[in-house]
């Protein structure tokens, strides 16, 4: 393939990247080949019979400046564009279907980072956006789960539920930084 050819492919594999990307949406090779397929890069990718087209186009969106991939919990590589979907949301994207996984990293994370107890109707907002039976029915199999005995709760003085990992912050101090959120989110 010549060097104009492979300057072709990386630029429709980075604009579909990049349309999903746009999309809120992350992909996968085998769903960029099919892209690039239907764009008619099919004599671009021919390759060996044994080799995998899927891992040829792995190589070519490696290669490209600004897109990132991960491994996700379906153990699938993802990929998008860093200026249009940062790493967080990116995750974020990829644990909307493990909705106690999600919960989970993003309490623990808020602990450990931050350090501060998350709101629970945080979840109900954007970039999360469920429902609150289902953070509920979340919250519910967090407490039964082994993995996630570290996720606890606890109520303000004005009646707002926060969470957070024991693995991170000591009860005590929570309760104190969620006071103080509570506080400043009535008085602002």
């Amino acid at each position: 393939m010549s060097e104009a050819d492979e300057d072709d492919l990386a630029r429709a594999a980075l604009e579909t990247v990049r349309e999903a990307s746009a999309a809120t949406r992350l992909i996968a090779a085998d769903e960029i080949l099919d892209q690039l397929l239907a764009r008619g890069f099919a004599e671009r990718l021919e390759a060996p019979p044994e080799a995998d087209p899927c891992l040829r186009v792995a190589a070519v969106v490696s290669g490209l400046s600004g897109i990132a991939s991960f491994e996700s919990l379906s153990g699938r590589t993802l990929y998008h564009d860093l200026a249009l979907l940062s790493r967080t949301y990116a995750r974020i994207l990829d644990h909307k279907d493990a909705v106690e996984v999600l919960l989970a990293e993003e309490i623990r994370s808020n602990s450990r980072d931050y350090p501060r107890p998350v709101p629970v109707d945080l979840f109900e907002k954007s970039p999360f956006e469920l429902a609150p039976e289902t953070i509920k029915a979340a919250l519910k199999a967090l407490s039964c789960g082994q993995e996630f005995r570290d996720i606890t709760s606890l109520t303000t003085a004005a009646g707002a539920v926060y969470l957070f990992s024991t693995l991170y912050l000591k009860r005590g101090y929570a309760v104190f930084l969620a006071e103080q959120d509570a506080s400043l989110a009535m008085n602002p």
